[in-house]
């Protein structure tokens, strides 16, 4: 048992370290596959960089939990009228893993790595906004319904109202 502990801690402490090398400063820029789709994000390529190999993966996830879903690359998902949605590479599953965010609140990321996608469908203005590792904002994504790529790295949490 100790040495499956082991592995599991020098894993954590090299998948930390992989995603520090990987900051960057957030941004949050019209996708080049054009910044206007109604409610449908499309997804990106494959990433290429910054993910860790398969003993190190992670699959990213938010507290609290949201709804989600999976889709290729190149695949469609609709983003319904009241929701910010945020998209984001799974290594685990080999796919994008789509998070819907309804309830206004600050949620925690854990494993976003790399460059996906975020659209703000809400509804009365809702400005969406992304955090760093200290808490200050990093930048904010208007309810445009615009698709956005965003370098999630240096993103810790969002708040979407």
């Amino acid at each position: 048992m100790p040495t499956k502990r082991s592995l599991a801690g020098l894993c954590a402490a090299l998948a930390m370290g992989v995603a520090l090398l990987a900051t960057g400063t957030a941004q949050a820029t019209p996708a080049s596959h054009g910044a206007f789709h109604g409610h449908v994000m499309t997804m990106p390529a494959v990433p290429t960089t910054g993910r860790p190999g398969p003993l190190l993966a992670a699959a990213p996830s938010t507290s609290p939990a949201v709804r989600t879903a999976y889709a290729g690359a190149g695949g469609g998902v609709y983003c319904q009228s009241g929701y910010f949605c945020a998209s984001v590479w799974d290594p685990t599953a080999g796919k994008f893993k789509i998070f819907f965010f309804y309830s206004c609140n600050r949620y925690t990321l854990s494993n976003w790595i790399d460059w996906a996608e975020a659209q703000n469908s809400q509804t009365g203005g809702a400005v969406a906004g992304l955090y760093g590792s200290g808490g200050g904002l990093l930048q904010t994504v208007p309810a445009d319904n615009a698709v956005y790529a965003v370098n999630w790295s240096p993103v810790y949490s969002i708040r979407n109202c």
